[in-house]
């Protein structure tokens, strides 16, 4: 899985590093860390659920509602049929918003989500030369790296700004936790959810660069898609309801 390799990786890079570098070079790379990271998740500010009118989709076994109904059925894709290793639907609005949604099952023995959790716990300020000298601080400074990929790399094109500099935001539903990349209120031309459950993992991209609603995708719209969002069955279903 794209995002457990990005990890992997990492890790992998850190380990070599501190091989050849002690306090100083961690210490260098602490103080000149990207400013995402010394952002940690909040909750939402708003919790309500928007009851705009609406539809439910069906798609690879998982059943969701958006507060939107104007399907553009001529752009909207799913794909690939046959993998079951990663599964994609794109969603398309006549007003110009679409949805990216990837369905990826788990490995269980990798508790990802909790390994998300812990690095974005971790910022600049709690590394210090004592905690290095102490050992415990190069177990924050691989957080903290990590933390830094991973929220440097989400976004749809290279070079743009990562929304999660806007804010990233705890989300929570029946039996699913996760993360929320992107204040709505900043209106960034995506926002990107995170959604953890049991099994599997559910990325939604909400790609708004061309939405014609001004003042964009709401914090209630969010909420609901991400509450209402559950495990229908394990059989591929494709088309909208």
């Amino acid at each position: 899985m794209k995002i457990l390799r990005r990890i992997l990786a990492t890790i992998l890079v850190i380990v070599a590093a501190l091989c050849w570098i002690g306090p100083a070079g961690v210490l260098y790379f602490v103080k000149t860390a990207p400013a995402v990271t010394r952002l940690v998740p909040t909750e939402p500010k708003d919790l309500s659920i928007s009851q705009a009118l609406g539809k439910k989709v069906s798609y690879f076994g998982y059943e969701l509602e958006v507060p939107w109904s104007d399907f553009d059925e001529s752009q909207t894709r799913v794909f690939p049929e046959n993998n079951h290793d990663r599964q994609m639907a794109w969603i398309c609005f006549r007003s110009g918003l679409k949805l990216f949604i990837v369905i990826t099952p788990l490995e269980t023995r990798f508790p990802e989500y909790e390994f998300l959790k812990s690095a974005y716990a971790v910022t600049p300020d709690k590394i210090h030369y004592w905690s290095l000298i102490q050992g415990w601080g190069y177990r924050d400074a691989r957080f903290l790296l990590i933390k830094s990929t991973f929220l440097r790399g989400i976004g749809h094109s290279e070079g743009e700004s990562s929304p999660a500099e806007t804010g990233i935001f705890n989300l929570h539903s029946s039996g699913s936790n996760g993360f929320q990349y992107g204040d709505p209120r900043s209106r960034p031309d995506e926002l990107e959810l995170l959604i953890y459950s049991a099994d599997s993992r559910v990325k939604i991209k909400v790609l708004q660069g061309g939405y014609d609603e001004p003042g964009g995708v709401s914090q209630p719209e969010i909420n609901r898609i991400v509450q209402t969002l559950h495990r229908t069955s394990t059989q591929l279903a494709a088309a909208p309801n």
